[in-house]
């Protein structure tokens, strides 16, 4: 059964331009579903879209049924469809305890939370009392998925969480991911720009081109196909 369904949607900053174009997609329970393509596809409009921080012209996003187009972002939160933007959306100036305070919605699960994040994300635990711009970037990124879990997600959005980080630290971040995602089943939509930690990651994929979806099928087909190689992976 889907818990989420995007159908036919088209979506533009302007009368004229349409950067999303009749996008339809599903996410299925206890699912990771990755969207790749190159900067500029539409990824992050997608996403945006899902959480509400645009609307749709025409067409509709579905949430266990219920459509939440015209809904405003913190109403979706609450629902459990909960957004880890590029940017993080950390607070720089608070320690890491009080960025996790603040993100939790229900004051019976702050503490139960806390430890799962601590859990999931040991090197946050000794820096609990510091202040956020003071963590290394892997991090922050850290953080930013420990806010999310704070307002417990029924389905994470994961927008380019790898940005700007090297290499090794990506690797690291999405193996904690997996873990926590798997352990909580928690379905995940990911946006990520580095393909093959994407399709490594999820277990079906979307392929994005100008804005319309252009290839679909499971990741691991998907890794080896030959297309993919040439046009994502750089082969």
């Amino acid at each position: 059964m889907s818990c989420l369904e995007v159908k036919n949607i088209t979506v533009g900053y302007d009368k004229e331009i349409d950067v999303l174009k009749n996008i339809t997609i599903n996410l299925e329970e206890n699912e990771s579903v990755s969207i790749i393509g190159a900067n500029g596809a539409g990824k992050s409009t997608l996403v945006k879209t899902i959480s509400g921080l645009i609307t749709p012209k025409t067409g509709d996003v579905l949430y266990n049924d219920v459509s939440t187009v015209g809904m405003k972002p913190h109403e979706i939160v609450r629902m459990g469809i909960v957004h880890v933007p590029e940017d993080g959306g950390t607070f720089k100036s608070l320690s890491i305890e009080e960025n996790l305070n603040i993100a939790c919605l229900d004051p019976s699960s702050l503490e139960k939370n806390k430890e799962l994040v601590y859990k999931f994300f040991p090197p946050l635990v000794q820096k609990r009392k510091d202040r956020a711009d003071s963590l290394s970037g892997g991090q922050r990124k850290m953080l930013s998925v420990g806010k999310a879990i704070m307002a417990n997600p029924k389905l994470l959005l994961l927008d380019d969480i790898s940005m700007g980080l090297a290499p090794k630290v990506v690797y690291d971040l999405y193996d904690m991911l997996k873990e926590l995602t798997s352990e909580l089943k928690i379905p995940t939509l990911v946006i990520e720009q580095i393909v093959e930690i994407a399709l490594t990651f999820s277990s079906r994929a979307y392929c994005m081109s100008q804005g319309e979806i252009v290839m679909s099928g499971l990741s691991k087909d998907l890794i080896n196909d030959e297309e993919v190689k040439r046009s994502y992976l750089g082969i």
